[in-house]
């Protein structure tokens, strides 16, 4: 026979008990499962957090590509970069090191400010060298008057004073269509220029020849410029040091090519004037562009390159062009009591003023690299 117990309540008591330990166990794991989650969800935040920071560093960086520190870099040297984001939500700090001639790494590394968590983001960045089919001293496609004692020089010559200027072979002294070039006063019989050859009749040439530089055109060339100056007279153009630096937020601060060695000695700027442009006296080095006529007088030297969608006239003691010219078209002549014009090619001015003016862009393929 079964007996049963007359008294139950204490089991009934076990029951209860057992029932809300397995009720507290199961909101413990509820509370544990949602704070590992929520910590999680916080981690993936902060590391996306620094993952934006890093990639809003590399994004300035970029953007703000500093021809004159970042392409002067010698090769295996590096340059520290660091940087705040605009609502102070990160810090980035990270270097540039040059690889090669054109390549560069970029490293980046970005923290959160409301933790520590941090990522890294490193781009390969290849020089966009800006490609000017210079065949000349001197280009051009109109009527083209050379007289006084005006000289254009097509033998390849190097700027006193520069250091690591690279062999390059001859040029022709002046390229143009054929039945352009006229003769006067002193240079009647066109011994004022000499080259290899002196003159080249080139039929091909067209508004490609100064208005297209491989994939790149005018517009994007001028859209590059750095340094807009005003229309109108310019006098005494020259480098401006303050303080040891060099200061390029002056309008008629164009380097310092006499002294390469010089606070100003690496600033080569891009230099366009949406308009006529007249100078008169004073040096620089760059890319001149002109959107109209350029007029020349006093003795003015440029090391570099220059392009005029109008003409170029030089006028007095006219002005000595260091590199390449490609204008539309030319009037050189100067008073023979006042002094000389002079073109002369210079390879070494084109490549650097080139390479020095070049922006940084990522490669396509491969150019981007990503770590925790």
């Amino acid at each position: 026979m079964i007996k049963h117990a007359q008294n139950e309540r204490g089991l009934v008591l076990l029951v209860a008990i057992i029932g809300l330990v397995m009720t507290g166990t199961v909101i413990s794991a509820f509370v544990v499962v949602g704070t590992m989650e929520r910590r999680e969800a916080n981690s993936i935040r902060r590391a996306a957090q620094a993952f934006a920071v890093a990639e809003h560093g590399l994004g300035e960086t970029m953007g703000t590509w500093s021809s004159t520190t970042y392409n002067m870099m010698a090769i295996d040297s590096i340059v520290p970069v660091t940087g705040t984001t605009p609502g102070g939500s990160g810090t980035y700090a990270g270097t540039v090191r040059r690889m090669s001639n054109e390549m560069f790494l970029l490293d980046i590394t970005g923290r959160d400010a409301g933790s520590r968590a941090r990522q890294s983001l490193g781009a390969i960045v290849k020089l966009r060298t800006i490609d000017m089919d210079v065949q000349a001293a001197l280009t051009t496609q109109g009527p083209t008057t050379i007289g006084g004692n005006a000289e254009v020089e097509g033998a390849n010559d190097d700027p006193t004073g520069w250091t690591g200027c690279d062999p390059a072979p001859d040029l022709a002294g002046i390229r143009l269509p054929p039945g352009e070039l006229n003769g006067q006063g002193g240079c009647n019989d066109l011994s004022c220029i000499a080259g290899s050859p002196a003159v080249n009749e080139d039929a091909t040439i067209d508004s490609a020849t100064f208005f297209q530089y491989g994939d790149m055109d005018w517009p994007a060339l001028v859209a590059m410029a750095n340094k807009p100056v005003s229309t109108g007279t310019h006098t005494g153009i020259g480098p401006v040091i303050v303080s040891g630096s060099c200061n390029t937020s002056v309008e008629d601060n164009w380097g310092d090519p006499l002294i390469p060695t010089s606070a100003c000695g690496n600033y080569f700027p891009i230099i366009y004037a949406n308009g006529d442009l007249h100078i008169s006296g004073g040096y620089g080095q760059g890319i001149l562009l002109v959107e109209g006529d350029l007029s020349v007088q006093g003795g003015f030297e440029f090391f570099g390159v220059v392009i005029t969608s109008g003409l170029l006239k030089t006028t007095g003691t006219g002005g000595h062009f260091n590199g390449a010219v490609l204008a539309a078209n030319v009037d050189l002549d100067d008073n023979t009591y006042l002094g000389d014009a002079l073109v002369q090619f210079s390879d070494c001015a084109v490549t650097r003023v080139l390479t020095n003016a070049a922006p940084g862009a990522m490669l396509r393929s491969r150019g981007w690299l990503y770590s925790y």
